[in-house]
């Protein structure tokens, strides 16, 4: 996110300089239980998925919003609980959490205090696994193939396309 690395880990979230991309620097780190951990950016608000239940030691599924807005000492704001948190996406304000057998839910980030009051949308009927937002169109990948979405009217989100994949 603009000249800064956000790396997630089974530890916690790390910041890096990467202003000389060829020497990154660390800046600080926000550490959390061990847990599956990707991280996702937008102003002043890193957003992290626990993944409880698996090999990566979480006991609790839950959405931390951490406060960067000091870069050098990263803040825990708010938890929320999840069922079983993946991948996850921000455009904006619009955060995108693939919350496996709970499916993709949507919501409106532009209060990370109160985000789960502000949910957009829920597609319950999918078990969702990563999400990659691309300007107005959502890729998603789940447990049974890729789908896209058209979100440029968030009261009006739309599914373009589903790619069946079936594993062996």
């Amino acid at each position: 996110y603009e000249d800064k690395l956000f790396i997630g880990s089974q530890q916690g979230m790390f910041i890096y300089s990467i202003a000389k991309p060829s020497s990154p620097e660390r800046i600080s780190e926000f550490r959390h239980a061990s847990a599956c951990d990707p991280v996702v950016v937008h102003g002043d608000y890193a957003y992290v998925t626990l993944r409880g239940g698996n090999l990566c030691g979480a006991i609790e599924s839950q959405l931390d919003v951490i406060d960067i807005s000091d870069i050098l000492s990263p803040k825990l704001l708010m938890h929320y609980p999840m069922y079983e948190p993946y991948g996850l996406g921000i455009d904006s304000t619009t955060l995108f959490v693939c919350d496996g057998d709970a499916g993709l839910k949507i919501y409106d980030a532009e209060n990370p205090l109160d985000i789960t009051s502000n949910k957009l949308a829920h597609y319950k009927d999918i078990n969702a696994f990563d999400v990659i937002p691309l300007g107005e169109v959502l890729l998603m990948i789940g447990i049974d193939g890729l789908y896209q979405y058209d979100y440029s009217d968030l009261e009006n989100i739309k599914q373009l396309s589903y790619i069946p994949v079936y594993g062996e």
